[in-house]
Order: structure tokens, then C-alpha cells, then sequence
């Protein structure tokens, strides 16, 4: 009992940062409009980084070193700058990033960097590139390394569809003292799905206990249309669990990110689950963008990355 009210006790206090840069986003968009264009995006994303970490409120360059740490499950920036162009997006995308310690992993079998509805999108759901919608989950389950951090900036949203986030104290709020002792316990297989283009698998307890963030969860809803559920118990008896949890996601509480330019939301991947609502636009233009091969005009332009947290990986 003991053991459950502390699990209970600590996954209460997770919480989302809010943060809005428009005090900054002047002396953004003023170092963007005298950049040199032939800059690297190494040497930008640098001399960016040092603008942020000079000019930024020291309270808030605090929060770049403790995601997943002191009950921090996922923090959002708005209004970092409002000028709609994918090379500025990308630029800051990928200088706060790396200000996070996000460590990003690049897999030579998905692209996982530019999230915009690609051919074939309008058929698809719980897929990023895809028109429908997304269920909550944590990403890259089924790989051999952690990927800790999960990384999101808006370049535009003309759709209005922004990113939701999902707490664990959310989604268990009504199980029982045995239902949770049975969670603790509860063992899974996850399965990739359409964002990859080869199939692996990995099985894994779905709560961990860490002494430096506490615990850890690892959770996918997703049910993708070409291989089915990504997690599947290891015992079939422990389905009722999963399938609470599923119907919980219907009503549980959510919070979401702002889908504006200028936007950047970081989850710590194992704290927090994250989704999407169906794109709010009809199928036919969904169709009709999807057709349009050049992503920097899509409607809805989002840039990720997803890694380890580099504060740990030599440790």
C-alpha cells in the first residue's frame, strides 16, 4: 500500500511550463532579417542559442535543464517569433532543441524531422503525416535505445490543430488500488507502425521506477491502420487494463499547445503521452494538399525532433 500511494503521490505533481518569448521574439526576428543567408544551419542555430541564453529571464532559461526532472513533464514556448518561413522554423527549432539536451536520433529508416500531410495522408490516422487523428502516446517504443525528449515547433497552422498533452495521473485517476498494483506489474509488446518503413518489436514493463525522475511510462494507444494495435499485453488477462485506460483518454483531461507560428513544445517522452485531434479541415482538401509535394507552403508545418537526454548519456 505503501508503494501505491507513493506512486500515486508522485505522478500527482507532474506538470506542464508555459512559457511565452514575446519579449524576445523582437530581437528574433531582427537577428533573422540580418542573418546571412549562406549561413550553415550548424553556425545559425548557434548564434542563436546565444541570443536566447543572453537576452532570455533567468527564470526562464532555468527550465532548459530540468525537463523530466522536479515533476517537469513537458514545457511550451509561444510567440518565439511570428515570421512564417520553414528556414527561420527550422532554425529555432532545432537552437532550442539542443538548449533542452535533447540529443536528436535519426533512424535511416523514417523521416521524422518535417511533420505535414504527405500523399496518401488522407487515408491514414494515428500517423503524424496523416489527416486523421492521432491517440495519445509516447514515441519509438519499440526501439532498442530511450528516446527521452520529444520536440515540436509550429511554422504555421493554418488548420488550427494543435498538439495535446496527457498526463498518466489523468488517464489512472479512477484505478484502484489493485488495478495500479496489476499496472506495476504490467508487461507489454510494442509494434512499429507506418512512420517507419521496417517492423520491430519490443517488450517492455509499461512503468518504470527511476531514483533521478521517478516513474516512467510507456504507453501507445495507437492503433495503426496497416498493423494493428501498437501495444499488445504480454498476458491477454491483463487487457482490461489497457482497454481502461483506452476508454479513460475519451473524458480524461488534456492540455493542449498553441497551434501559432512560433510555437515550440518539448515532452519528456516517458512523462507525458501526446496526440492530435483529426486535421480541421474535409477530406477533399486534405487530399488536395497532400498532392502538393512542396512542404514548405503546407498548410500545417510542424518540425520535430526526437531523442536521448544528453545530460545522461555518459553517465
Amino acid at each position: 500500500m505503501k508503494n501505491i500511494d507513493f506512486f500515486r503521490d508522485s505522478i500527482q505533481k507532474e506538470k506542464l511550463i508555459k512559457l511565452d518569448f514575446k519579449y524576445l521574439s523582437n530581437d528574433i526576428e531582427t537577428w533573422w532579417k540580418n542573418l546571412n543567408p549562406d549561413m550553415p544551419l550548424r553556425l545559425a542555430k548557434f548564434q542563436l542559442a546565444n541570443l536566447i541564453l543572453k537576452n532570455a529571464a533567468p527564470n526562464d532559461i532555468a527550465y532548459f535543464d530540468q525537463l523530466g526532472l522536479n515533476n517537469i513533464s513537458a514545457v511550451t514556448i509561444s510567440n518565439i517569433f511570428f515570421t512564417d518561413c520553414h528556414k527561420l522554423a527550422r532554425i529555432v527549432h532545432e537552437a532550442i532543441s539542443e538548449l533542452f539536451a535533447l540529443n536528436d536520433i535519426k533512424y535511416p529508416y523514417e523521416e521524422h524531422k518535417n511533420i505535414y500531410l504527405k500523399p496518401g495522408g488522407e487515408n491514414y490516422r494515428d500517423w503524424g503525416n496523416g489527416f486523421g487523428e492521432i491517440t495519445p502516446h509516447s514515441d519509438d517504443l519499440y526501439e532498442d535505445l530511450n528516446t527521452d525528449f520529444l520536440s515540436l515547433t509550429v511554422c504555421r497552422d493554418t488548420t488550427h490543430t494543435p498538439t495535446e498533452i496527457y498526463f498518466p495521473k489523468d488517464i489512472l485517476s479512477d484505478f484502484t488500488d489493485v488495478e495500479i498494483s496489476r499496472l506495476l506489474n504490467l508487461k507489454v509488446k510494442f509494434i512499429s507502425g507506418k512512420n517507419i518503413s521496417i517492423l520491430k518489436s519490443r517488450e517492455r514493463n509499461i512503468i518504470e521506477y527511476c531514483p533521478i525522475s521517478e516513474f516512467k511510462f510507456y504507453l501507445d494507444f495507437r492503433i495503426d491502420t496497416e498493423v494493428g494495435e501498437r501495444m499488445i499485453p504480454i498476458n491477454s488477462r491483463d487487457r482490461d487494463l489497457i482497454e481502461k485506460m483506452r476508454i479513460n483518454i475519451e473524458s480524461c483531461t488534456r492540455q493542449k499547445s498553441d497551434s501559432r507560428t512560433g510555437t515550440f513544445t518539448i515532452i519528456a517522452n516517458f512523462k507525458a503521452l501526446h496526440a492530435r485531434a483529426q486535421m480541421k479541415i474535409d477530406r477533399s482538401t486534405a487530399i488536395e494538399i497532400a498532392n502538393n509535394k512542396d512542404y514548405s507552403f503546407a498548410p500545417r508545418l510542424l518540425f520535430r525532433n526526437k531523442g536521448q537526454d544528453a545530460r545522461f548519456l555518459n553517465v
